[in-house]
């Protein structure tokens, strides 16, 4: 047995319950099956990113899955009816931008997009551009750009008052280098043609789209959009942004005024660095958000120095 992920199945089915990563490495000294190489500073730490890793890129394959964040267990015990259903919840792997697109996913000709790059326009304008016109169709994303196409997102802002959550992407979230540890102030989501309901306020799914975003990411409840009219996410403007891959993506800004109790937590979401920052003052260190965030800041603190200046 030479590996962390041998040591904690053998730990978690002798033990029949979650167990932390620290947990898991002291059983594994009091049963001294814990290989000397293995022996180290850094062992909690190790172990946690091998399980994390693990889930992340086997998902359904994967032996493990959490009960909440930084607590473990076997997918084995899912099945067996002496488990206690309390620990039978999974709960969700972060999402990675990379996973977020889907087989049906919409997408819009590439002139149209162009048309909006660096400018922005409002949802009304943009969907009386749509009208009369076949720009929109849904496809695989693989199949985009030798199409002539380009993927559509909402791009989920969570505001409290004039301030606006920001966060710093990890590896696990999206695992290509340009992106690792730059700040972001969203949570994207590829729109896909399931997003549009009959209940959908708006033709595209967007709203839609946003909540079931926001509730992932965020761990948060239905209900905790459906409270009143207030609480849904509303819809800022329409642009078109590129990535630092050099992609071009027709961008819906979406807006989340959260409740007074909502505070963000490392531990409970899964988030590094969590913070609020103000609106009405750019963050001097702008160039440490990735692309997408660094824009949108910008487009969101003018507004709101505006809305600001007329009180």
């Amino acid at each position: 047995m030479d590996s962390y992920l041998d040591i904690a199945k053998v730990v978690l089915r002798a033990r029949r319950r979650p167990m932390g990563a620290k947990s898991i490495l002291d059983a594994a000294r009091k049963a001294e099956i814990l290989p000397e190489h293995l022996h180290g500073r850094t062992q909690q730490k190790t172990l946690q990113a091998r399980l994390s890793e693990d889930i992340l890129r086997a998902r359904e394959g994967s032996s493990f899955y959490r009960t909440e964040p930084g607590q473990f267990a076997l997918k084995e015990f899912l099945t067996d009816p002496d488990f206690p259903s309390k620990w039978k919840v999974e709960f969700p792997a972060r999402r990675r931008t990379r996973d977020l697109k889907r087989p049906d996913s919409l997408a819009i000709r590439y002139t149209m997009a162009a048309s909006l790059e660096n400018t922005t326009i409002s949802m009304s304008e943009f969907a009386e551009r749509l009208n009369g016109s076949n720009s929109i169709t849904t496809m695989h994303p693989e199949d985009m750009k030798k199409d002539g196409y380009c993927a559509i997102w909402t791009f989920s802002v969570v505001r409290k008052r004039d301030q606006i959550l920001a966060y710093r992407i990890g590896r696990y979230r999206d695992d290509r280098d340009t992106f690792a540890n730059r700040r972001s102030i969203g949570f994207p989501g590829a729109l896909a043609a399931e997003d549009a309901s009959l209940f959908s306020t708006d033709r595209l799914g967007i709203q839609d789209c946003s909540v079931a975003v926001l509730q992932q990411d965020l761990d948060l409840s239905l209900a905790t959009f459906e409270r009143s009219v207030e609480q849904s996410p509303k819809i800022e403007c329409v642009t078109a942004l590129t990535d630092m891959d050099g992609q071009l993506d027709l961008v819906i800004v979406v807006t989340w005024e959260s409740p007074e109790w909502f505070e963000p937590t490392t531990k409970r979401l899964s988030l590094n660095d969590p913070d609020w920052i103000h609106t009405r003052a750019l963050p001097n260190d702008i160039d440490d958000f990735e692309p997408w965030s660094a824009h949108i800041l910008g487009l969101l603190a003018a507004k709101d120095r505006v809305g600001f200046a007329q009180r």
